[in-house]
């Protein structure tokens, strides 16, 4: 049977940076993110950039950021036109900026969301989980409302996701994507989601797809509490899922212990057992490892 430990693992996956070429600032001082070498070999034909062993440095011209935004703009412009990156960049285009930072909390470089992944940087979003307490359930018990990922989705078809999730793109807030994200993926009106959102936390880990990207992700948790009769409110807009399904918790643990949820919602729905206590030290063997990999530290800087 699948454990809590087990998602974890394929969600906090990464453990090894050796293999991977290492980004670094125009200074050649701070780490941006991990490359991989088929990436590193593109790099290394590209004259604003550096490459030295394992070691990709922003040529130090690239001094400001609007130099390094048009710089990076011109590179993933020129990469999405390449047959080998047709699936991830091209086809993954967004049109979506996303934060580099450096020194933390202070932007370095806007970069294409579909270009990041190539690079390895940290990428932030907002997950939501919308739910029913248990002293609010019909039958005494916490629900939450699961989205099942539409068929037609590039990344994990069909699925199962939390509520409502998207990345946090540039220039909006957390807040702004928050009720953004809500609208446009379940129909939620602004009025209501800040009526009953409580921003709980936050989540980290470090993700290695099937291809051998890294993926640091930060994740911004909340929770939007719902009553039974809010049913009629949420309801699938943007074509993200086919539908919303209101489970009650002992269904969601079986799909959960089944993997039917994409692998870091799976990571989201156990900080959320974690947080209203239903996953705790009494009952789970492998509780600090657990709490712990959902709050990895990052080796590069930080929002």
């Amino acid at each position: 049977m699948t454990t809590y430990l087990d998602i974890i693992n394929q969600v906090d996956s990464f453990k090894d940076p050796s293999p991977y070429y290492i980004l670094l600032d125009h200074e050649g001082k701070t780490e941006l993110g991990y490359i991989t070498p088929e990436i590193a070999n593109l790099f290394k034909l590209e004259s604003s950039f550096i490459v030295k062993d394992k070691l990709i440095q922003i040529d130090p011209q690239y001094d400001t950021i609007d130099k390094r935004n048009k710089l990076f703009e011109e590179i993933a412009n020129k990469w999405r036109k390449l047959p080998e990156l047709d699936e991830l960049l091209n086809k993954g285009w967004r049109n979506e900026l996303y934060i580099v930072y450096n020194p933390s909390t202070k932007p370095y470089v806007l970069i294409e969301r579909a270009f990041s992944v190539l690079l390895g940087v940290v990428t932030y979003g907002v997950h939501i989980n919308g739910y029913i307490p248990a002293e609010l359930s019909s039958n005494g018990k916490i629900k939450l409302w699961i989205p099942k990922r539409s068929m037609t989705k590039p990344t994990y078809p069909g699925m199962l996701d939390n509520t409502v999730a998207g990345g946090l793109g540039y220039p909006h807030g957390l807040e702004t994507t928050v009720i953004k994200e809500c609208f446009e993926e379940a129909g939620l009106n602004e009025q209501f989601v800040k009526k009953n959102i409580k921003n709980v936390g936050v989540v980290s880990y470090m993700y290695l797809t099937k291809d051998k990207r890294v993926q640091p992700e930060v994740e911004y948790i909340y929770d939007l509490e719902f009553k039974e009769k809010d049913s009629i409110l949420i309801q699938p807009q943007d074509g993200e899922a086919e539908d919303f399904k209101l489970m009650d918790i002992d269904e969601v643990l079986a799909e959960l212990k089944n993997k039917k949820f994409k692998p870091n919602c799976g990571l989201i729905i156990i900080d959320f057992l974690i947080r209203h206590g239903l996953i705790n030290a009494e009952n789970e063997s492998n509780y600090l490892e657990i709490v712990s990999r959902c709050h990895v530290k990052m080796p590069f800087p930080t929002r």
